[in-house]
């Protein structure tokens, strides 16, 4: 399985990003976390640091969780803060948009020029590029 590198605060981690099993865990977490930082901003007896430790774990557990057991450690180091950990939360939630669909669209578009196809982008807009193959 192809396993895609992406930067995430200046550390490179890798994941099988594009495998349909490992987006799926790695949106759900996105929503898990998001969830646990809204939930530990309302805890009842809890103080302003624990509030605090949860929000960070649940962004820590994510990227562990998407990334691999210690990938956060890479990331964090050994101590973090909230606000590091939302610089990293927004950037995994530009992930796919910044770091993967770039990937997916240089391939598709090398693809094509073997074919001798228009770009989807160009094919799209001018009508061209249907043959034998279609476009990617």
């Amino acid at each position: 399985m192809k396993m895609m590198e992406v930067q995430i605060l200046g550390t490179t981690l890798k994941a099988a990003l594009l495998n349909p099993a490992t987006a799926k865990k790695f949106e759900d977490g996105f929503n898990k976390a998001c969830f646990r930082i809204r939930a530990a901003a309302g805890m009842e007896g809890a103080s302003g640091s624990e509030q605090l430790e949860e929000q960070c774990n649940a962004v820590i557990d994510y990227i562990d969780d998407t990334f691999g057991s210690g990938s956060a450690r890479k990331v964090f180091g050994e101590e973090t803060d909230f606000l590091t950990c939302l610089d990293a939360l927004e950037q995994m939630a530009a992930l796919y948009k910044q770091q993967v669909n770039p990937v997916i669209k240089e391939k598709t578009e090398r693809i094509n020029e073997i074919l001798g196809l228009a770009s989807v982008e160009g094919a799209a807009s001018e009508g061209e590029g249907e043959g034998a193959h279609g476009t990617l």
